[in-house]
């Protein structure tokens, strides 16, 4: 073997052992990022807020995951995805709904907007929509005309929308909506709350707020409780 041919070959070695060592930290961090190892231990007070007071939840109910949101908050937007990602993989033994957020005049006419959706069964043809319409398009909506034209056709028309809109039932469930952001203390979008016993807001990120949901939800099967801080 000549002096040139051993060059390549320690060449071709070094070149195979590089390429080696990248797959395997590429591996491993693929490994770290997709589970909790190296996570920070989930503590109260810190990853969640304990809600004072809580209501025990009854032997056999299902374990109660609401998410408060709003139309108007990106945050919310960039978190549906997820969010509706997490809840389809959930056992029968959790629940998710959202409830959307009043926290100004804008804001519960688009907390009533999809309570109307809601109520009247065309949520799925207009949910992401309207996050597109006013993040994407910079669409404002003002009034409840303005979403009914916006939706007209989209499953309802702009008449029954408007006739929806104003229905007892759709009162009844922005009281409820209200009754709840207060009880929890609500105050920004979005947030978790399990159990009724629980908030999780979204400080350390998505990816943390959801292993800390999947905590909370563990630790409420597992009947554990744990005092505020």
């Amino acid at each position: 073997m000549t002096k040139a041919d051993t060059k390549v070959r320690t060449a071709r070695t070094t070149i195979l052992g590089f390429v080696t060592l990248i797959a395997v930290l590429l591996l491993g961090t693929v490994l770290y990022v997709s589970t909790d190892i190296g996570a920070s231990e989930i503590t109260a007070g810190k990853d969640y807020r304990v809600v004072d007071n809580a209501r025990p939840r009854r032997a056999g109910d299902p374990i109660e995951v609401l998410e408060f949101f709003s139309y108007a908050c990106i945050h919310c937007k960039n978190f549906d995805p997820a969010a509706d990602e997490w809840a389809a993989e959930q056992p029968d033994d959790v629940s998710f709904r959202r409830v959307p957020a009043t926290f100004s005049p804008v804001w519960a006419l688009l907390s009533q907007s999809y309570l109307t959706f809601e109520s009247a069964g065309v949520l799925e043809q207009n949910h992401t929509r309207m996050f597109r319409a006013i993040h994407d398009a910079g669409r404002e909506f003002r009034d409840p005309q303005a979403v009914a034209d916006y939706v007209d056709g989209r499953g309802i028309s702009a008449e029954d929308f408007m006739r929806e809109f104003d229905s007892p039932a759709v009162r009844e469930a922005m009281r409820d909506a209200d009754r709840a952001q207060r009880a929890y203390l609500i105050s920004s979008t979005p947030q978790l709350v399990v159990a009724g016993k629980y908030v999780v807001g979204m400080e350390g990120g998505q990816r943390r707020a959801l292993q800390v949901l999947n905590h909370l939800i563990a630790q409420e099967r597992a009947g554990e409780s744990t005092p505020a801080n």
